[in-house]
């Protein structure tokens, strides 16, 4: 028998990357917590997005969740739920509504609360926890109705937790969709496969 474990991994990538189904009037926690004009080019031009099935990096860290995400079901057993899914709808300003979607990678239930735990990777310690990751978590304790969580971080210099005990309102999260920023951050088109076509195309350092 043929062995092909690559392939297998890379089947998985995909799998993952298949979980985010984009539709102009759904916004993932994870869209609002980056450039929003990602959003819409991932919906014109999905081609384009599947180059990150295929990168490493990206790779380890889905290996990385799984793996701890098993660690947490033989440890807890039913008291814990992983890669669970919220969606709430929104009233914008203007009278419209669109739909928040979330999948956190698990929740555990404590004491009689639910807390969530969120899995980050990264090459490097630096600065964390980022603040990106921590608005994430804050609209996952509203989208859930979480009483806390947990932000952990495994990387090559440290694994550590930080607990989130804020969360965002319904009109924070109407106004990052209304007000929102083209880039959100500068650094983020430096990796950004669309930065080839869009106008809002900024140079590493600039502001």
């Amino acid at each position: 028998m043929h062995l092909d474990v690559v392939k297998l991994i890379y089947e998985l990538s995909k799998e993952e990357h298949e979980k985010h189904i984009r539709d102009l009037n759904t916004y993932w926690v994870s869209d609002l917590v980056r450039c929003l004009l990602k959003k819409d080019y991932e919906v014109k031009y999905p081609e384009l997005s599947l180059r990150d099935i295929f990168i490493p990096y990206y790779i380890s860290g889905t290996l990385i969740h799984k793996g701890l995400q098993s660690i947490l079901k033989e440890k807890f057993g039913e008291r814990v739920e992983t890669e669970v899914e919220g969606v709430k709808e929104v009233l914008l300003p203007d009278g419209g509504k669109v739909i928040v979607k979330g999948r956190v990678d698990a929740i555990l239930f404590s004491e009689g609360v639910r807390v969530g735990l969120e899995i980050k990777t990264s090459r490097s310690d630096l600065n964390i926890p980022h603040e990106q990751h921590l608005e994430q978590v804050m609209i996952y304790n509203w989208l859930m109705d979480l009483h806390h969580s947990l932000l952990i971080y495994i990387t090559l210099d440290r694994v550590t937790q930080f607990s989130v005990l804020d969360k965002f309102s319904e009109s924070e999260v109407a106004d990052i969709i209304v007000n929102a920023k083209y880039p959100r951050y500068s650094w983020e088109c430096n990796y950004c496969v669309y930065a080839v076509m869009c106008p809002y195309k900024r140079a590493l350092g600039t502001k």
